[in-house]
């Protein structure tokens, strides 16, 4: 049987996905939380604030898709969530702050 990636929707806090997510680009990734750059993408802490990955999302999925198939299977642990949702979260977040403020 063939194995396929396919998008699944799931109700998350916001916060704690921003808090524990490695966000990949093409050469290396940057914590979320403390925004460190240069990250290897297959590190499972942070290595500025020691925050522990939970997810990881990349910039350009179909430019990656190597290296999301890899990781899959490298770190079945995470949970891989779409760079446009996470970014669209966090925007409102950061909007439902400033009027909390």
């Amino acid at each position: 049987m063939s194995e396929k990636l396919i998008r699944i929707y799931k109700k998350f806090h916001v916060d704690e996905v921003k808090e524990h997510v490695l966000v990949c680009g093409d050469l290396s990734a940057n914590c979320s939380k403390c925004s460190a750059v240069g990250i290897k993408t297959t590190a499972d802490k942070c290595p500025e604030c020691a925050t522990t990955f939970k997810y990881v999302t990349f910039r350009n999925i179909k430019g990656n898709m190597p290296k999301i198939q890899k990781l899959i299977n490298e770190k079945s642990d995470l949970v891989f969530i779409d760079y446009d949702d996470f970014k669209k979260a966090t925007g409102s977040l950061k909007i439902e702050e400033l009027f909390n403020d």
